[in-house]
C-alpha cells in the first residue's frame, strides 16, 4: 500500500494539525503517514500531537523543509483534539506593546480610536503573541472596566500575556479603581519589561 503524505507546506496552525488527523485517523495500525511542513512552530505541534497519540515518529530537515514519518500503532486516538496542539513556541525574549494613548496614530480622535480597539482586539491573532503589553499616560483607559477592549484584554491575560499598567498615571487620573484587566504597576517593573524585550511595538 503506497504511504500516504500531507502536504502542509505555506499552512499555520491548526490547518496542519487538521490535516494530519485526518488521514492519520484513516489509518490501520502499522500504516505510515508523511507530512511535509515549513515552519518550527506547526512542525512542533503536529510531532507532539503524533507522539501523544502512540505513533513512531522521525523527523528530517532539508533547506526549511521538514519530512516527519509517523507510524502509526494502536487504532483509536488517545488524544483526538488536534486543535488544542496549536501554541506558539514563545522566543526566549518576547515583544512587548506599548500603548501610550486611547488611540492610535495621529490625526481624527474618532479614527483613532477605532484603530487602537481594532489592534488590540486582533493582538491575540498574532504569533507569536507579546510578553507583555505595558499601558501608560492616557492608555491607562483602555484597560478600565468600560473600555471597548477590556474583553480582549482579560483573553490575552488568560493566554499568559502580562498586561502592566502605570500606577502612577492610574492615579493621576483617579481611576485605580476601576483598572478591569492587568496589574497595577511601577516605573521600575515597566523598565525592565522593556529593557528585556526582544523588540518594543509602540502603535
Amino acid at each position: 500500500m503506497a504511504i500516504k503524505t500531507v502536504d502542509a507546506r505555506g499552512l499555520l496552525c491548526p490547518k496542519p494539525l487538521i490535516l494530519t488527523k485526518k488521514e492519520f485517523s484513516g489509518l490501520t495500525p502499522g500504516e505510515e503517514l508523511t507530512i511535509l511542513i515549513d515552519n518550527e512552530t506547526s512542525k512542533s505541534n503536529v510531532e507532539r500531537f503524533l507522539t501523544d497519540n502512540g505513533a513512531a515518529v522521525t523527523v528530517t530537515s532539508e533547506n526549511g523543509l521538514f519530512t516527519l514519518k509517523a507510524v502509526k500503532k494502536t487504532l483509536a486516538l488517545a488524544h483526538p483534539d488536534a486543535e488544542s496542539y496549536c501554541t506558539a513556541i514563545q522566543p526566549a525574549n518576547p515583544h512587548v506593546i506599548c500603548i501610550k494613548a486611547d488611540t492610535m496614530g495621529h490625526g481624527e480622535e474618532d479614527l483613532g480610536r477605532i484603530l487602537i480597539k481594532a489592534f488590540i482586539n486582533t493582538i491575540k491573532e498574532a504569533s507569536p503573541l507579546p510578553g507583555s503589553i505595558v499601558f501608560y499616560n492616557k492608555g491607562i483607559f483602555l484597560a478600565l472596566t468600560d473600555s471597548p477592549v477590556i474583553n480582549a484584554l482579560v483573553d490575552l491575560q488568560e493566554k499568559k500575556v502580562k498586561i502592566l499598567v502605570c500606577g502612577t498615571c492610574l492615579d493621576y487620573y483617579g481611576k485605580k479603581a476601576e483598572l478591569g484587566a492587568g496589574i497595577v504597576s511601577n516605573m521600575y517593573d515597566i523598565t525592565q519589561s522593556l529593557t528585556s524585550a526582544g523588540h518594543i511595538v509602540c502603535p
